[in-house]
């Protein structure tokens, strides 16, 4: 695995955007489904699970609320937590196995960098050689007992013609989905919104979206796991 698979996958190159003169309404739930300005989820599902604040570490419960370091005092805790910090895209498709993995094999990696002399710089920013060099050692480590979700099949993202003349309906929505360990979507929330329409378009469509789940190497298989994953549609605005 690469670290280009931490790019979000942008749902515009796997749905067809369409016009809409009729039938079923594209920004309601499906059948069997419930839904709020923000978020679409499938019954009986226990929402405290699945709707979760991934911005960063922090708000995963990972992290301690702010990391702050010095030139010339950087300590092998402070180091390990900045590089958990720069490893946020891959921690945010399940922060508890991500970092269970992270501490069973990549701190031992990380005990080879040299902290001293100019390891921090001024601001408070680690050397960018020392991030990136560690930093994908990190993810490496990891990436050999856990695979990320991916995208296997998308859907119609229906676009109503009575929106396509519209200046406001335009613009990018970006989506968190719950994953489960059969490769299916059960929740859907829009984390950067656009239009309310169009919000409830993409949270629809990305309902019918369908994924390679998440593994896991345990006792020397790979077993599913449930995950997050996020990414955007983009509106485009009319001409």
């Amino acid at each position: 695995m690469t670290l280009s698979r931490w790019i979000p996958a942008i749902l515009a190159s796997a749905l067809l955007l369409v016009g809409c003169s009729g039938g079923e309404d594209p920004a309601a739930p499906p059948s069997g489904w419930q839904a709020t300005e923000t978020r679409m989820w499938a019954e009986d599902l226990d929402t405290t699970r699945v709707f979760r604040n991934l911005e960063d570490l922090t708000t995963m419960g990972i992290a301690e609320d702010e990391l702050s370091l010095s030139p010339g005092e950087l300590s092998q805790e402070q180091f390990q937590d900045a590089i958990k910090r720069s490893l946020v895209r891959l921690y945010r498709n399940n922060p508890e196995v991500v970092d269970s993995l992270f501490e069973a094999h990549a701190v031992d990696s990380l005990a080879q960098a040299d902290l001293g002399g100019d390891a921090v710089q001024e601001g408070g920013q680690l050397q960018p050689k020392l991030l990136q060099t560690y930093k994908k050692k990190a993810y490496e480590s990891i990436t050999e007992h856990f695979r990320e979700p991916q995208r296997e099949e998308g859907a119609d993202l229906v676009y109503p013609d009575s929106l396509r003349q519209s200046e406001e309906a335009s613009g990018s929505v970006e989506l968190q989905v719950h994953i489960d360990t059969s490769g299916a979507v059960n929740a859907v929330e829009a984390i950067q919104t656009a239009h309310p329409t169009l919000d409830a378009i993409a949270m629809r469509a990305a309902t019918q979206t369908r994924w390679e789940p998440a593994y896991v190497m345990r006792e020397g298989e790979w077993v599913p796991e449930t995950s997050w994953a996020r990414f955007s549609v983009n509106f485009p605005a009319p001409r």
